[in-house]
């Protein structure tokens, strides 16, 4: 009876999955800017928040016409850098749509852009866009959060010279357009550059230190004290796509660490993977969707193991250096094959760097949040915070340029197929999951 039961489980979500990537794909079709490739004028309001740059802005049309007709979509449009634009304005931009073409990256893979950009729902991209017209939209709840993020944006470069600034937008807001070449090089030679990239495991490492913190607090009060840091901290930098799925991968690792229920947080996991899945079928064209996803079930299984091996370590109050240090390693084992995959750079130096590193990320963080809402209120407030906060970034800093500077430090990996990183995973998923069942055999579910 329970296999029958199983078996018409998985026949049903086998047809739910088959209709909505069907749906997905008659959409796609429908709202598409690719068939007016060439010189055009396109209508539309600006999705999402303008993305600026060193050199130029990247803004996000959705399309209502084109060349005086009716039209839909996305657009991804690349203006100069002094462009004005902001979230729900009402825009007409002169230049020629094309359809995004792959590249090959320093390391000799290569990036599917277009599958990328199809994952954000963008169909095509106007290189060297001209704005013709633009209408400042009008307020909405999500055009405050941007503000409310513009505004942490500019408390933090007042507080924060260069390039701790820049880094620290990287770690609390995934934005990496002020950080020099050279530096971005030294955190991925290092492994080191989950750090300036908005994730999950970021956002659950802050809420573990505030969880910590608040020690002295029942323990239900703990929990919510994390998970309402979490919620603020997302609202704080403009609740978009990106910070929302990094905020559901925090919960869910959380739930893991600190309820000690991961069969409860891989049902969470699965759960949540297939949601966004049936949301936006082509989000596994997206790097850091999948990264978040493997770097959570990493966590998930590996950790209780890995911390076990490292019980020689002290957890040096609330710093917590023994789980802090079996989270990183756990994690860096999982997402392993998939960096290798994506970027193709294997860092000899990434296991110390992160421990040297990762320990002082969430003070970091939660230094750089305290100095933003300050640093909005009042400069001098945020005086002491942003001093403290500046010291951790310049470890992190240190600790990266110094591991990257090492010689053979670093190995580039010659691409390989999709299905090899497959094969990897099998046995890996496979001795994750027996270890986190050995690990916690009496915990409740």
């Amino acid at each position: 009876m329970r296999r029958n039961k199983l078996v018409l489980l998985f026949l049903l979500a086998a047809t739910i999955f088959v209709f909505r990537i069907e749906f997905f794909l008659q959409s796609e079709r429908e709202r598409s800017v690719a068939p007016y490739i060439g010189p055009a004028v396109v209508e539309g309001e600006v999705a999402g928040d303008p993305e600026r740059r060193a050199s130029s802005l990247h803004a996000q049309i959705e399309v209502s016409r084109v060349n005086n007709g009716p039209a839909a979509g996305r657009l991804l449009s690349i203006f100069p850098p002094g462009a004005a634009l902001s979230y729900g304005d009402r825009v007409t931009v002169r230049g020629k749509i094309e359809l995004p073409e792959a590249f090959e990256t320093d390391t000799g893979r290569v990036f599917d852009y277009s599958g990328y950009l199809r994952a954000h729902g963008v169909s095509a991209l106007m290189q060297n866009a001209t704005l013709v017209k633009r209408e400042a939209g009008g307020w909405s709840v999500q055009v405050a959060l941007y503000g409310l993020k513009h505004s942490f944006e500019r408390a933090i470069e007042r507080a924060l010279p260069e390039p701790q600034s820049s880094l620290l937008q990287g770690i609390t807001l995934g934005e990496r357009r002020g950080i020099s070449e050279e530096l971005n090089r030294a955190f991925v030679v290092s492994g080191l550059v989950h750090v300036v990239v908005l994730s999950g495991y970021n956002i659950s490492i802050v809420a573990l230190a505030i969880f910590y913190l608040f020690g002295f607090l029942p323990r239900r009060a703990g929990l919510f004290a994390g998970a309402f840091a979490m919620i603020l901290f997302v609202l704080m930098i403009g609740a978009g796509a990106t910070a929302l799925r990094a905020l559901l991968m925090g919960l869910i690792g959380v739930l893991a660490q600190l309820l000690r229920r991961p069969r409860l947080a891989l049902r969470s996991l699965g759960a949540a993977g297939a949601a966004m899945f049936l949301w936006n079928p082509a989000v596994f064209y997206d790097p850091s969707f999948v990264l978040s996803m493997l770097a959570t079930f990493g966590l998930i299984t590996l950790a209780p193991s890995v911390e076990k091996i490292f019980s020689f370590l002290p957890e040096w109050g609330v710093l917590h250096a023994r789980s802090i240090a079996a989270s990183t390693v756990a994690v860096q084992i999982y997402i392993l094959p998939a960096l290798l995959y994506y970027i193709g750079v294997l860092s000899f130096a990434a296991l110390p760097a992160n421990m040297a590193a990762l320990p002082v990320v969430a003070g970091a963080m939660f230094g750089g949040f305290i100095t933003g809402i300050l640093g909005m209120i009042n400069g001098t407030l945020a005086f002491l915070p942003a001093l403290l906060t500046n010291m951790l970034l310049r470890w992190i800093e240190f600790v990266a340029t110094t591991a990257a500077s090492f010689p053979l430090s670093s190995t580039v990996i010659p691409a390989f197929p999709m299905w090899a990183a497959v094969v990897i995973y099998v046995p890996l998923t496979f001795i994750a999951t027996r270890l986190y069942r050995s690990a916690s055999p009496s915990r409740p579910n």
